[in-house]
């Protein structure tokens, strides 16, 4: 509450990136306006001073997710010039340092005909990346695809598998020791294999 005793007002992208932290913990049929101004510690009134409805807000934490987790981070590793580094930064990134669960509850919530285009656009961007580090390390168009789509693939099923069995690799060491068994196999046959 402000100091009059309004509601407190809050930005559009506060909304935004509470809505996220709700699916995050809840998954998107789990987000309402409700738990987010919760979240917030304002009223749910709030929202529409910003937001038509719950779609709107869930449209514009859709939106944060895309533009932080796929744009922003596709820019930063495209900007690395030697492929085998980016490569290997990508790989570290996306399979220690960052956690992804965020990406599991959009999955779980792909019915939902804006999340299922969101994770379309995030999946051609990722693999669009990781083909273009791989044609540049030496593959053809069409082997760099498919190892793309093998790598991609094993970051959505490990995501999926460290978040359902924790323990088969509980340190960031033994993930280490994978990746540099996946950093392999995507390397196998290019100029840095």
């Amino acid at each position: 509450m402000s100091p009059a005793g309004r509601p407190a007002q809050t930005s559009p992208d506060a909304w935004a990136a509470a809505a996220l932290d709700e699916i995050e913990e809840a998954g998107v049929r789990g987000l309402s306006v409700q738990a987010v101004a919760r979240r917030l510690g304002v009223s749910k009134g709030g929202l529409y001073h910003h937001y038509a409805d719950r779609r709107a807000l869930l449209r514009a934490a859709l939106d944060r997710w895309e533009h932080r987790q796929v744009t922003e981070l596709n820019a930063r590793f495209d900007a690395i010039d030697d492929p085998r580094r980016r490569l290997h930064e990508l790989l570290e990134y996306s399979f220690v340092r960052m956690a992804p669960t965020v990406v599991l509850q959009l999955m779980a919530g792909a019915e939902d005909p804006d999340v299922a285009a969101v994770l379309e656009r995030a999946a051609e961007a990722r693999l669009g990346l990781l083909a273009r580090i791989l044609e540049a390390l030496g593959l053809p168009a069409d082997a760099a695809r498919h190892r793309a789509v093998m790598g991609y693939s094993h970051y959505l099923g490990l995501a999926q598998l460290r978040t359902q069995s924790p323990g088969v690799l509980a340190t960031d060491g033994l993930v280490r020791e994978h990746l540099a068994v996946l950093e392999a196999a995507l390397l196998a046959g290019t100029d840095a294999g």
